[in-house]
């Protein structure tokens, strides 16, 4: 408790510092995640390590202020590029569509979280019916969002934070914390020591039907709305770079139709079958 107590110290009088941060490279540290019970409370050093992370990269009202965030860009994954349109919300709902080329036909697929359910839906080449997404790609997709985190209400009530200790970030000091969402789905970010700035986060997923500690690291950063997000980010697989996530347009609290998160009914027609006599 004593420890807790000097390194919340520590931060909260270290936490004024400027808010940019040297870009990131190759990844030092695997996620050092110490799977334990969920606690009842998040403990000090966490709260800490958040509050100094909202005040250098825009302050809480500001993340408060953040209802909505849509994005476009394009993403290298195993060399393969696509471009996307990305819509994650404070509350948790996110929608993700890829575009992308293959043979000279076009593929577009969507990816959608409501809050409850995930879901997914080929529309290109042809449309096929919405269909519900499962297994641990849906939950990665769920729980672990590109741009807006759950550190502001009212997400943060689900959630329970432990402070695990220091781990490194492209070899620059960082502190751990595990953070244990509904149904105890654990997650992980480190906090840059010196900039307080989430460098990196991430969680369990899956890459070829294999499970595997899945990251985010973000290398560039840009304001929104007063807020710092990251404008370039970094795909990690067992601590391995496999692709990148680059934003070429980024703008918050946009009017959006609460119903896009929803799997619609199938539109597609059904050809009749006869009965057979």
């Amino acid at each position: 408790m004593k420890c807790s107590y000097l390194c919340a110290l520590a931060l909260a009088l270290g936490f004024l510092v400027p808010s940019s941060v040297v870009a990131q490279t190759e990844a030092t540290v695997a996620p050092e995640v110490v799977a334990t019970f969920r606690p009842q409370l998040s403990d000090t050093t966490s709260k800490q390590l958040i509050k100094n992370y909202l005040a250098v990269s825009g302050g809480k009202q500001a993340y408060i202020k953040l209802k909505n965030v849509i994005a476009t860009g394009s993403i290298v994954e195993a060399g393969k590029l696509k471009s996307f349109r990305l819509i994650e919300t404070q509350d948790g709902r996110r929608q993700l569509t890829y575009t992308w080329k293959h043979l000279g036909r076009t593929y577009k697929t969507l990816y959608s979280f409501d809050g409850v359910h995930t879901w997914q839906q080929q529309l290109l080449p042809k449309e096929e019916h919405p269909e519900l997404f499962s297994g641990r790609d849906a939950i990665h997709f769920a729980h672990q969002h590109w741009l807006i985190q759950p550190f502001v209400e009212p997400l943060i009530a689900d959630y329970v934070f432990k402070y695990q200790g220091m781990s490194k970030v492209a070899g620059r000091p960082a502190y751990i914390i595990t953070v244990y969402g509904k149904n105890n789905i654990r997650s992980w970010f480190y906090f840059d020591k010196e900039k307080h700035l989430l460098t990196r986060w991430g969680g369990k997923g899956t890459i070829a039907g294999i499970e595997e500690y899945m990251d985010y690291r973000a290398t560039r950063f840009a304001a929104v709305n007063g807020v710092l997000l990251p404008k370039q980010i970094e795909l990690l697989a067992e601590n391995s770079p496999f692709g990148t996530i680059t934003f070429e347009t980024i703008s918050a609290n946009q009017p959006i139709d609460s119903q896009i998160f929803s799997m619609p009914p199938s539109t597609i027609p059904t050809l009749r079958q006869k009965i057979a006599r």
